[in-house]
């Protein structure tokens, strides 16, 4: 049942509203527990509780690779001893560290050394017993200048497995993270992400769908208001084939943290609405689509699409629209709890 259409099989751009077809594909590619895997190894024999060669970080290309992962593994190597490596950080693979390239390694390093990120620490004392007594300075490395010496294969130190993708995907729709659109290349790229949203709509509606960049920027992207909620309807049916809901991958209205947490946020809205929003002010582009939770309709799948209205205004009507829909309808959020601890706490460190 149809509650109300404009526009439905117009495309429109859809920013970041697209991240939703980039997050049905990497489930389908991987499944909502797949962890990718970053390996610190060394190279050189360890004696006197230094490497004597580099220290070598094979990547599987963890996108939430951060100042709290780095610290972590920063642990392990202090627990095997290790306080001094004499050559330097090298990478093998795709690096990300703090939501950038980072394929020489020099900004892991530097955390490492515990030149940067201080201001992180704290949140890992929190969540990490064996940091509780700690300082960052007691357990920084010191990097030499020795790049010679090495053994004749390289010894695997620690493995960090990341958080499961559904957190990933969660923290990335919630904050509009934009890393989205490099990391598609593991799964295909756009031009998966396109057809993963094709497949999803009828035939003949598929043509209206352009993904040439899995985070929703540049000029390009298209989306029908249609195809829109044919595809958070494939995500919702994707989701529950692992036991799994929306809020699990998507951000709650006036709960978490991010883009929506602001929004629809009464004692009354809060809870009821999920989804995600899409900003792109350079070509005055705002969007926000999702599910209402209503008492007398059940789930409503929404997606409203605006281009050239001033940012400010859509997002304005946009919550409009919704509060007065959960007025008639009367809201009935779900029951749901918010992650425990950031995402760096579900990551697993192993030696």
């Amino acid at each position: 049942m149809i509650l109300a259409a404009l526009n439905a099989d117009r495309p429109f751009h859809p920013a970041s509203v697209t991240k939703v077809a980039s997050t049905l594909a990497f489930l389908r590619a991987w499944g909502p527990n797949h962890r990718l895997r970053t390996t610190l190894a060394g190279r050189g024999p360890i004696a006197n509780r230094t490497l004597a060669g580099d220290l070598v970080i094979r990547s599987q290309g963890d996108p939430y690779f951060v100042f709290e992962n780095a610290f972590l593994t920063l642990l392990a190597l202090r627990d095997l001893g290790i306080r001094k490596i004499n050559g330097r950080v090298r990478i093998q693979g795709t690096f990300f560290f703090n939501w950038s390239r980072d394929a020489a390694g020099k900004r892991l390093q530097r955390a490492l050394e515990g030149r940067d990120g201080a201001d992180r620490w704290p949140a890992l004392r929190t969540h990490d017993m064996a940091a509780s007594d700690t300082k960052l300075r007691d357990v920084a490395l010191r990097f030499g200048n020795d790049h010679n010496q090495r053994g004749p294969r390289e010894e695997t130190l620690v493995i960090h497995d990341s958080a499961p993708l559904r957190r990933l995907l969660k923290e990335f729709n919630g904050y509009s993270n934009n890393i989205f659109h490099i990391f598609s290349r593991q799964v295909g790229g756009p031009r998966k992400i396109q057809r993963t949203a094709r497949s999803v709509v009828a035939p003949l509606a598929r043509a209206a769908i352009v993904i040439d960049n899995a985070a929703g920027g540049g000029r390009t992207n298209r989306l029908t208001p249609s195809a829109t909620v044919a595809i958070f309807q494939a995500l919702d049916r994707e989701l529950a084939t692992h036991a799994l809901a929306l809020n699990d991958v998507l951000p709650v209205a006036g709960i978490d943290s991010g883009t929506l947490k602001n929004r629809l946020n009464t004692a009354q809205q809060r809870g009821a609405v999920l989804g995600k929003t899409g900003t792109l002010p350079s070509i005055s582009v705002s969007a926000l689509a999702g599910v209402a939770h209503t008492k007398r309709y059940g789930r409503v799948f929404f997606a409203i699409l605006n281009k050239g209205v001033p940012i400010w205004l859509a997002r304005k009507k946009q919550d409009a629209f919704l509060r007065d829909l959960l007025e008639h309808a009367g809201p009935a959020p779900p029951a749901y709890q918010p992650a425990p601890g950031p995402a760096f706490t579900e990551a697993r460190v192993s030696r």
